[in-house]
């Protein structure tokens, strides 16, 4: 067994941890996973439900401040040194950026997932190039960071992997009533969302575009909108943009008809209560819940950035302009006037999931790559 340290910056689990979770549960007979994570909420309770061992590892300070990045090398060093392992694999962008600067003085690999498209600083590209290999979510993602500098023999393309039968539930599980209470009428519409709660998700613009469909000229039935996600920044912005979109929930057209839910587990019962996925994202890498609804076959409408495309292709989704709330009306509008059309997508992208997406396919790559690593093959 290779022994294996992760890191992880968010006690949170979001798609990034899923994926890695997931990826961990399919070759626990040849990885040994040591965690270097915050010390309590969601991951770590997962982690040890797992019995996946787990270290105290923080960037911020009992009074809630960021530690200073020379302590936080240090404190990642000693850590590092005292656990002995293989290889390193940081499982963000601002981890594999942490990682890099201490991965010159490590004895063993160091590995970052770049599961962010965001613009960055020559100085992050810097230390990003001092790691062994980035794992890039989509092509997207991969070309941006090169776009930036980043030399190309430094990233490579390794697509998330899910196992589409997680997904089909038996038929004989309990399904929470979601329409039921959330008081939506049998011949009401729910359209669901999934994600962080944060600007870059864009969930206003999604809810501008239920507003026009709500407008005397069109004719459709009782719309309802469930946003599953939580916030986690504790920006001020970030904070003010989620009490943005309660407000929309208690007044307005919206008024009743919006509900945030919170974290919702699992993903699939929820994903097959909604009449739609809705995904509004200003850009998305590789959208972890896309894969998800795509297994499930629930239809899609999400914007048409990052690597979306890679997983829809050109017709399993109804994918839109970013930004236009117009564009995204016309595309909810396209879905559910036309109900049999949508399933046709919603079948295509399953295939395409089992196709280009399996877990099996992503553990195997990975596993390649942390062969040649830890082996000293050329890669």
């Amino acid at each position: 067994m290779t022994r294996v340290v992760y890191l992880c910056e968010f006690p949170s689990i979001n798609g990034g941890e899923n994926s890695q979770l997931s990826f961990l549960q399919s070759v626990r007979e040849q990885i040994e996973p040591i965690f270097l994570c915050p010390p309590s909420g969601q991951l770590a309770a997962r982690l040890d439900d797992l019995s996946i061992e787990r270290h105290e590892f923080s960037l911020w300070t009992e009074d809630g401040t960021r530690k200073d990045p020379h302590r936080i090398s240090a404190e990642l060093l000693a850590m590092l040194h005292a656990v002995q392992p293989e290889l390193v694999h940081a499982n963000s962008l601002s981890m594999s950026r942490i990682l890099g600067r201490v991965a010159p003085d490590l004895e063993c690999p160091a590995v970052g997932h770049v599961r962010d498209i965001l613009k960055v600083s020559s100085r992050v590209i810097a230390d990003l190039a001092q790691l062994n290999l980035c794992l890039a979510v989509s092509d997207a993602t991969r070309d941006w960071y090169v776009s930036l500098g980043l030399p190309q023999d430094r990233i490579v393309k390794v697509y998330n992997g899910i196992d589409p039968q997680a997904f089909c539930l038996p038929a004989n599980q309990q399904r929470p009533r979601l329409r039921e209470s959330l008081g939506v009428p049998s011949d009401g519409i729910v359209i669901g969302g999934v994600g962080q709660i944060g600007l870059r998700k864009a969930w206003h613009l999604l809810l501008d575009a239920v507003e026009i469909l709500m407008s005397p000229r069109h004719e459709f039935p009782e719309i309802h909108v469930v946003l599953a996600g939580q916030r986690h920044s504790q920006k001020e912005e970030s904070i003010a943009y989620e009490q943005a979109l309660l407000a929309r929930a208690q007044a307005g057209m919206l008024a009743g008809r919006l509900h945030l839910v919170g974290y919702w587990q699992p993903m699939a019962q929820f994903l097959e209560q909604i009449d739609l996925l809705a995904h509004p994202a200003y850009q998305e890498p590789l959208g972890r819940v896309l894969l998800e609804a795509a297994a499930v076959g629930t239809p899609v409408v999400a914007t048409d950035v990052g690597g979306t495309r890679e997983i829809f292709g050109e017709h399993s989704a109804r994918l839109v302009q970013s930004g236009c709330a117009e564009a995204f009306a016309a595309g909810l509008a396209d879905l559910l006037l036309d109900p049999s059309a949508a399933t046709a997508r919603a079948n295509e992208a399953s295939q395409r999931v089992r196709d280009l997406f399996s877990a099996e396919r992503h553990a195997q790559q990975v596993l390649e790559y942390y062969r040649k690593l830890t082996g000293l093959v050329d890669l």
